[in-house]
């Protein structure tokens, strides 16, 4: 054991001994009850060495003590910080019990109003979720946090979460729903001055669930031209039209090296790649 751990268990001792020295009754007294924040803040201090120490478990029951006695105090916003601390040591042994933590954290949050703190912590448990694969599970969450970050304004923030939610659908083969959603992204990016050089992503990436649907992807396209002409200047969009020939004429080779050439200068994700694989499989489908 490290003389870290061992300074982390003194100070849980200590904690425990001012939760003791008084009985619930007395702790309703303004002496006792500063006793219960002495505890507060000796659970807190052993949480972030057994944190230092990287001892998990140990930081999680130290930081979820020191919650548990916020709770006691009526102390909602100190209850919410040590849930997260909890929640966030959790998220290194036990995810689904991180995931619980954060909802307490969320429940306290939500009441007091806290609605970017809230999307933040409910986009967190999303991206857990998507780790361990559950992903209708981690759509729900997604969901929740975009339509929190809407509600204050936070666009950016919101589209990343529709972006996850886009991404799942259309491996989903759910395209014409994902299709929507990163059309809608697009737009929005639009809209903004800071946002609008992103566009061009949103709508390639809209370009590219078409080409697995088999439908006119060039009149789509010119749809997306009269929203964000200078996309037809990209590579992203010469791409996508050299793509669609590809496919129309059956010449598999040509798509092949259309998408090596592009990657060589425009680093695709796994997402990019298996979607393009996609669209090449189907036109080899007799």
């Amino acid at each position: 054991m490290s003389q870290i751990e061992v300074k982390a268990y003194q100070l849980r001792d200590e904690a425990v001994k001012c939760v003791n020295s008084t009985s619930f009754l007395k702790q309703l007294f303004s002496k006792s009850r500063t006793h219960l924040q002495e505890s507060v803040e000796y659970f807190k201090r052993a949480g972030n060495l057994f944190r230092t120490a990287k001892n998990w478990p140990q930081a999680a029951t130290a930081f979820s003590d020191a919650a548990n006695l916020s709770l006691k105090r009526n102390d909602c916003g100190e209850a919410a910080y040590s849930l997260v601390e909890a929640a966030n040591c959790y998220k290194n042994f036990d995810r689904s019990r991180a995931i619980e933590v954060y909802l307490k954290a969320i429940d306290i949050y939500e009441k007091n109003g806290k609605v970017m703190t809230t999307a933040k912590y409910y986009q967190i448990i999303a991206e857990i979720l998507d780790d361990e694969l559950d992903i209708d599970e981690a759509i729900h969450y997604y969901a929740k946090a975009a339509r929190l970050y809407r509600k204050e304004s936070s666009f950016a923030a919101a589209n990343k979460c529709y972006e996850k939610i886009a991404e799942h659908t259309a491996l989903m083969q759910n395209y014409i729903e994902a299709i929507k959603i990163f059309e809608e992204i697009a737009c929005w990016d639009m809209a903004s001055s800071i946002h609008k050089y992103a566009a061009k992503q949103y709508f390639f990436r809209a370009a590219i669930c078409l080409l697995c649907t088999g439908c006119d992807v060039a009149a789509k396209l010119r749809t997306y031209l009269n929203i964000h002409p200078a996309f037809e200047d990209t590579k992203e969009h010469r791409l996508i039209m050299y793509l669609h020939n590809c496919l129309q004429v059956g010449d598999a080779e040509g798509y092949e090296r259309a998408i090596k050439k592009f990657d060589a200068v425009t680093e695709l994700s796994q997402w990019h790649i298996t979607m393009l694989l996609r669209a090449k499989n189907n036109m080899e489908e007799p």
